[in-house]
């Protein structure tokens, strides 16, 4: 008895959901993760909202049998006002509220809305504020027809359930044919939203004319009421984004006009700012004819009234490049790549700058071993210094003696007598320096400053690390030659 075997008999669950079902039921339970039925009627868009406001995006994958996709919800983050909260608070307790897929596709404030980003054409194809996108996760998104009424089914039957009215697509055929099938189900009506892609455009479908006739056809089918004339907008775009190879007319300073008495003080106050090349990609000529009824304008092959020069709104957009050359971006580039550099004053300028300490040196001999060099310092020259000559260390560097010159008398304008950059009064109060609090930085026009511009043009035009390590030898000398002889240093 207790070897009797029992047999274990297989037993079909009908009970078990299918594939398919628990992908609907997974699109169900994403679009109340995201709070996405019930929504209220927001308030109607402005022009400019498209380019203007920022769009919200969150992004879910899941499965379909072997196959993954991602469902994306894109929602235009709009500033809402007073004004607006109450009207959607009356639009909302209306028994004739209409969808807001349907007010936003009737709003013909951002019908030529130029939107960058991947999705985003959705809304300037359907003026639409609000949609999901279901794409596959593979690259090679063509899908036979049959998934396609499969996925749009899945779709339709997860927003009626989740009671969700926002326009749900599918993205078919290659990513960048960008073209979308969808469907929005609402307040009793089930909006389509289809999408042809034509290889060559038929002859009537090139001009106003026939696609009115087209139009027309389309939305009186198998309705029979005789329909109002058509409200249209036209916009024709002209591009143009074949510039010249020629550099930009703003040119870097030239350290030869330094040589005169006011014209190089002056360049080396300041940093050049521009492109060095010119940095727009492209430009855009638009010309609108905005809302006007078909009855008003004739567009057919044979005559036409839609000329730009006649049109109402014309408009201009202006594309950047993405890393255009500036000039002031260079200099900062190059100056910071100094932090990298491992190499020596001995390295950069030679071993003139290395003095030999005797036994019986004062600290006062050293300071005058330093100070001495190829360039008199300007102390010296301008002031008549009867300090004694020691012997010169000549160091050489890639800054001739002229520019040099002129470089050290605008850090040190004291040694001119009739200098043309003489430093102000840092301690009046600026109203701009409360723009700078909280910032680590020095006064504007202090010593400090002057020298961080000085150092950037020695590093970009007049011979990188060396002539930085030329600029900050020479800098040092005048230093200790003004601290040794308890000279002010100005700035």
């Amino acid at each position: 008895m207790n070897n009797v075997e029992i047999e274990d008999f297989y037993h079909h669950d009908f009970t078990t959901a299918s594939e398919w079902e628990m992908f609907v039921a997974r699109l169900e339970e994403i679009v109340h993760e995201w709070k996405l039925p019930n929504t209220k009627v927001g308030r109607c868009l402005k022009p400019g909202d498209f380019v203007n406001c920022a769009w919200k995006e969150n992004s879910e994958k899941l499965r379909f049998a072997d196959a993954e996709f991602t469902l994306k919800h894109f929602k235009l983050k709009l500033d809402e006002d007073d004004g607006g909260a109450d009207e959607s608070d009356l639009l909302e307790e209306s028994e004739e509220e209409k969808v807001q897929c349907h007010e936003d596709a009737l709003n013909a404030s951002n019908d030529f809305a130029r939107i960058d980003g991947n999705h985003l054409e959705i809304g300037r194809y359907y003026g639409i504020r609000e949609f999901l996108v279901l794409q596959s996760v593979k690259k090679d998104s063509a899908m036979d027809e049959t998934k396609i009424r499969i996925l749009l089914s899945s779709l339709a039957i997860a927003a009626t359930n989740a009671n969700c009215d926002i326009p749900t697509l599918v993205q078919v055929q290659e990513p960048w044919q960008k073209m979308y099938l969808g469907i929005s189900v609402g307040k009793g009506i089930c909006t389509h939203l289809d999408m042809v892609h034509l290889k060559k455009v038929p002859l009537h479908c090139k001009y106003l004319t026939g696609l009115l006739t087209l139009f027309k056809q389309k939305v009186g089918e198998g309705c029979g009421a005789r329909l109002d004339p058509a409200m249209i907008s036209v916009r024709f775009s002209y591009l143009l984004k074949d510039w010249t190879d020629s550099t930009w007319t703003q040119e870097p300073p030239d350290f030869d006009f330094m040589q005169g008495e006011t014209l190089g003080v002056a360049e080396l106050g300041k940093l050049p700012f521009g492109a060095t090349y010119d940095p727009i990609a492209e430009l855009r000529l638009y010309t609108t004819w905005p809302e006007m009824s078909e009855n008003v304008v004739v567009d057919s092959e044979g005559f036409t009234d839609l000329e730009p020069r006649f049109a109402p709104e014309w408009s201009v957009q202006v594309k950047m490049v993405s890393s255009p050359a500036c000039l002031l971006g260079e200099y900062l580039t190059d100056f910071l790549h100094l932090c990298n550099n491992q190499k020596t004053m001995v390295d950069l300028l030679g071993d003139a700058v290395i003095y030999s300490r005797q036994d019986d040196q004062t600290l006062s001999s050293v300071f005058n071993v330093l100070t001495e060099s190829k360039i008199p310092t300007i102390s010296t020259v301008v002031g008549g210094s009867k300090a004694a000559a020691k012997k010169n260390k000549n160091v050489e560097g890639p800054i001739s003696e002229e520019i040099l010159l002129s470089i050290l008398y605008f850090l040190f304008p004291d040694a001119e007598e009739n200098s043309n950059t003489p430093y102000g009064d840092l301690t009046i109060y600026n109203m701009d320096e409360d723009q700078w609090k909280g910032v680590k930085t020095c006064a504007m026009e202090s010593l400090v400053w002057r020298l961080a511009i000085v150092a950037a043009h020695c590093t970009h035009n007049l011979g990188g690390a060396a002539a930085l390590a030329q600029l900050w030898y020479e800098f040092v000398q005048e230093i200790r030659f003004r601290w040794e002889r308890s000279i002010l240093i100005s700035g």
